[in-house]
C-alpha cells in the first residue's frame, strides 16, 4: 500500500473516531490534515507547543521593531473593531511565531489565551492545522473554526488569519483574530484582511517614500480604499515599485519593475504628469484596452520629491493642433524621446519614420 493511501486510510479513521465522517470539509483544511498526518502528528495526544525564551523572543522583536512600529497601531484599531467579543489579536512572523497579542480579561482565562501567547510557535508542523500556521503555508487569508483544527485540544477554537504581503510579493507576517467560541462569521475575517491590507499600504510607502506615488483602480469610487493598486514611479518615469493590487491588477502586461510606464499605458508619463502633480484624477489606458482612473496618492509628499516637480507638460506643435489624432501623435513622439533620448528607439518603439521624428523635434527644441 502506498503511503497516500496510508494517509487517506488514516484520515478516514481519524474522522471516524471523532465523530466527523460526514463533515463537509473544504480543500484546504482537508489538505492541511493530510500534511499533518504526513509529519506523523496524533491528534489526540495534543501538540508539543513550542515556546521561546524571553531573551530570545526580545531579541527577534528588537529586530522587527520598524515593522512593528507599523503593525502594532492597526492591531489595537482591529482590537478595537472587536472588543467585546472574547476575541484576541496575535502577530507572527512569517514562520509562524508570536510576537506580539491584545486582548481582553475574560479571553486570557480561555483556552486561546493561554496559548496563543508571544514566543508560541504556531507552525502548521507543529500545531497541526490552524488559521495562523494554515496563512502561513498558503499565504492567503483562512479561516479553521472549531472541529477543523487538526488536534482535538483546539477544536473550542476558531481562528481568522491574514498574511502581510510586502512590495516584492514575500510573506513577512500574519495578523490572526482568535475566540473560543464556534464563530464562522466572514465579517471578522474581513476586518482582518483590511487590517492587513493597510500595513502593506503603509509598508510600500515607507519603502517608496522618495518617490512618486500613483494610486488606481477600474473604479474611481476605490481610489481611496485599500483595493487600490499602487506604483512608485521615479524621476525618469520609470515604475521602481509596485503593490499585489497592481500586479493582480496588470496582470498579463510586461513586468512592473524598473519598466516605462508608457509600457504599461498607453499615454506616456511626461505627458500625463503635469496634471496628475496637481491632484487631477485621469482614466487612462494599458495596452491591453482596460481603463483604470489613476491619481497621485495622498500618501505622496512633494517636500522629498524634486525631480518630477521639473516635468513640463508637453504641447503639441503648432501644426499639430488642429485634430486629437495628431495632438495625441505629437505629444506622444516628443514624450517618448524625453524617456529614451534615442531616435532610433523611438522609431522603433512607435513604428514612425525618423524623418517624422526629427520634424516633431525640432519644434520641440
Amino acid at each position: 500500500m502506498t503511503n497516500v493511501s496510508l494517509e487517506k486510510k488514516e484520515l478516514q479513521n481519524i474522522l471516524k473516531k471523532r465523530e466527523m465522517v460526514t463533515y463537509e470539509m473544504g480543500r484546504d483544511i482537508s489538505d492541511s490534515w493530510a500534511r499533518c498526518i504526513s509529519k506523523g502528528l496524533d491528534p489526540f495526544r495534543g501538540p508539543d507547543h513550542s515556546v521561546i525564551s524571553s531573551s530570545e523572543l526580545k531579541e527577534i522583536k528588537e529586530k522587527n521593531e520598524l515593522l512593528r512600529k507599523i503593525i502594532l497601531p492597526e492591531l489595537e484599531l482591529l482590537y478595537s473593531q472587536i472588543a467585546g467579543t472574547n476575541f484576541m489579536i496575535a502577530y507572527s512572523d512569517k514562520n509562524g511565531l508570536v510576537l506580539d497579542t491584545i486582548y481582553d480579561k475574560t479571553c486570557l482565562k480561555t483556552d486561546v489565551g493561554k496559548t496563543v501567547i508571544p514566543g508560541s510557535i504556531w507552525a502548521e508542523k507543529i500545531c497541526g492545522t490552524n488559521g495562523l500556521g494554515l496563512s502561513v503555508e498558503l499565504k492567503k487569508p483562512t479561516i479553521v473554526s472549531g472541529k477543523e483544527h487538526f488536534f482535538i485540544a483546539h477544536e473550542n477554537i476558531s481562528c481568522f488569519a491574514s498574511p502581510i504581503i510586502n512590495y516584492d510579493g514575500k510573506t513577512i507576517g500574519i495578523i490572526d483574530a482568535s475566540t473560543d467560541s464556534m464563530s464562522r462569521e466572514q465579517h471578522t475575517l474581513i476586518l482582518v484582511k483590511l487590517a492587513t491590507r493597510s500595513i502593506e499600504t503603509k509598508l510600500f510607502v515607507k519603502k517608496f517614500e522618495n518617490e512618486l506615488i500613483l494610486s488606481f483602480h477600474p473604479r474611481q469610487e476605490y481610489l481611496s480604499t485599500t483595493s487600490v493598486g499602487l506604483l512608485a514611479i521615479n524621476g525618469d518615469g520609470l515604475i521602481v515599485g509596485a503593490n499585489n493590487n497592481a500586479k493582480i491588477m496588470l496582470n498579463g502586461l510586461v513586468d512592473l519593475k524598473n519598466e516605462n510606464f508608457n509600457k504599461i499605458f498607453t499615454s506616456s508619463f511626461s505627458s500625463i504628469a503635469s496634471d496628475l502633480l496637481n491632484n487631477k484624477i485621469l482614466k487612462i489606458t494599458d495596452h491591453l484596452g482596460s481603463s483604470v482612473f489613476i491619481v497621485k496618492s495622498q500618501n505622496y509628499k512633494d517636500s522629498k520629491y524634486k525631480k518630477l516637480d521639473k516635468i513640463k507638460k508637453i504641447l503639441p506643435c503648432k501644426n499639430c493642433e488642429d485634430t486629437r489624432f495628431k495632438r495625441e501623435k505629437c505629444i506622444l513622439i516628443k514624450s517618448t524621446f524625453n524617456e529614451t533620448n534615442n531616435i532610433s528607439a523611438v522609431s522603433r518603439k512607435l513604428g514612425v519614420s525618423r524623418n517624422t521624428i526629427y520634424k516633431h523635434l525640432s519644434k520641440l527644441n
